[in-house]
């Protein structure tokens, strides 16, 4: 049988070796590369340490301007005290009306609500940075909480303040020498409202009033340079002009034009007899006898709520294109005085407002008794502010508007007192539109108390609707 052939054996080569000079070179270079790396994430570790290194900015003032109106509390302590005038060596508002204090981060600064109104405490921060605080409602509650800069360079400025409560406004200085300037204010449910340099801003915190009965919990308007206010992912850019509210199921609303609407309920929707604490803010109804002794049947002034057409359409229109008119009547052919009204209580510091713009659409049906009257006592459509100039301690005042019918044959009423007057043709729809900041007696006024619509004489049918005042910054 034949054997299968082998295949020959062949000798294999020798395995390669490293010789001791290539071991030495090969160490060599991974220590060069591994030191390389080393030294390339120290100088970059370096480079962040220069570039994100902060430190705390000193040199930050409180100025109270109300004595006794401002409380500070340090950081580490649980009880707050009133700013007291420094000795005068290092008073840095000596020979001033102000009471200056330094202020330290952690800081918290409060003000009282019996301070004024208006301004009546003011940050001064060290780059100028200048933040007024009101004590309108329940006063002001603001941390200072973060004020950095960049230890080794001019790259970076935070400053982060905490507004727990009232109202606020930050002028932001403009001309920073840093590459990056972050300013924003912290408020609750982790709202943050973020500022550019150089704007002017405000941020008001809603008192939770049930009397209030709104559903907003911040707002925050710009009268100069952009806004962001954010929550979570959720953001809005605010605009010159603009205002932004936070509602409170923490909604952010879309930008509007800046307004205040001061009067409650302009539609006439609640019109109570009776006010009580939880509705203080609605209008009441009043009456009022100017004569003496009246009978029941001369107390007939009366008010009235119903659906109309609108006052630009009056003579037709739908029912879906209906407006709320408020109408006062009083017939009889009276020959005593007798007034029935409406106020409100406004209690609103408008300190803030460069215009204070109160409109109306008025119409007089009747009115016996021509002309106004003596001061004021035949107003079919009357208006009256109640306000203070600067303090809760000045003496209340008042601002009257008496609208009246007037025939072309008569003479003007003049102005008298604290009276303006206005003439209206008979049954035909007359705007009001008075900005009361162009009124020498409110040019001033930094507090409106109330509001009140009444009319006035003997007989007498009146309508009003779409009122408002409206302030603007």
């Amino acid at each position: 049988m034949t054997q299968p052939l082998l295949p020959v054996p062949t000798n294999a080569p020798p395995p390669t070796r490293i010789t001791p000079e290539q071991s030495a070179w090969l160490i060599l270079t991974t220590f060069f590369v591994a030191s390389l790396i080393l030294l390339a994430w120290l100088m970059q570790l370096a480079w962040h340490g220069y570039v994100g290194a902060m430190r705390s900015q000193d040199g930050a003032m409180l100025r109270g301007h109300v004595v006794s109106g401002v409380l500070l509390q340090e950081p580490r302590s649980l009880t707050s005290h009133t700013i007291e005038r420094l000795p005068a060596v290092v008073d840095p508002c000596q020979n001033q009306s102000d009471i200056c204090a330094p202020l330290t981060i952690g800081d918290r600064i409060k003000t009282l609500p019996a301070a004024g109104y208006g301004p009546v405490a003011s940050l001064v921060l060290p780059d100028t940075t200048h933040i007024q605080l009101w004590a309108q409602g329940k006063g002001s509650d603001i941390v200072y909480r973060t004020n950095q800069v960049s230890r080794w360079s001019h790259r970076r400025q935070v400053v982060n303040l905490v507004q727990n409560a009232g109202y606020a406004r930050y002028d932001i200085a403009q001309y920073q020498p840093f590459d990056s300037v972050e300013y924003s204010v912290s408020l609750a449910n982790q709202v943050t409202v973020w500022m550019s340099p150089g704007g002017s801003y405000s941020i008001n915190v809603i008192p939770d009033d049930a009397a209030l009965n709104t559903p907003i919990q911040f707002e925050v308007a710009v009268r100069s340079g952009t806004a962001t206010v954010q929550r979570g992912a959720l953001t809005e850019g605010v605009s010159a002009g603009e205002i932004v509210e936070v509602s409170d199921d923490n909604q952010i609303h879309k930008a509007r034009p800046a307004t205040w609407q001061l009067i409650r309920d302009p539609q006439w929707q609640a019109v109570v007899r009776e006010v009580r604490d939880d509705d203080r803010y609605n209008w009441r109804e009043f009456q009022r006898a100017d004569a003496p002794n009246l009978s029941s049947a001369e107390k007939n002034g009366r008010l009235e709520v119903s659906l109309g057409c609108r006052p630009e359409r009056p003579d037709f229109c739908s029912a879906d294109d209906q407006v709320r008119i408020l109408r006062f009547r009083r017939d009889g052919n009276q020959i005593r005085p007798f007034a029935v009204g409406i106020d409100q209580t406004l209690d609103a510091d408008v300190s803030e407002y460069t215009s204070l713009r109160l409109t109306a659409w008025v119409r007089v049906l009747t009115q016996t008794v021509p002309l106004a009257g003596i001061a004021g006592s035949e107003c079919p459509v009357m208006f009256q502010l109640t306000f203070k100039t600067i303090s809760p301690t000045d003496k209340q005042q008042e601002r009257t508007f008496c609208l009246y019918a007037f025939k072309s044959s008569e003479s003007l009423v003049q102005d008298s007192g604290d009276i303006r007057y206005r003439a209206l043709p008979p049954f035909q729809w007359y705007r009001l539109d008075v900005d009361l900041r162009e009124d020498e007696f409110l040019r001033y006024a930094r507090y409106l108390q109330s509001i009140r619509i009444e009319a006035r004489g003997h007989d007498y049918l009146s309508e009003i609707t779409d009122v408002a005042l409206i302030g603007r910054q």
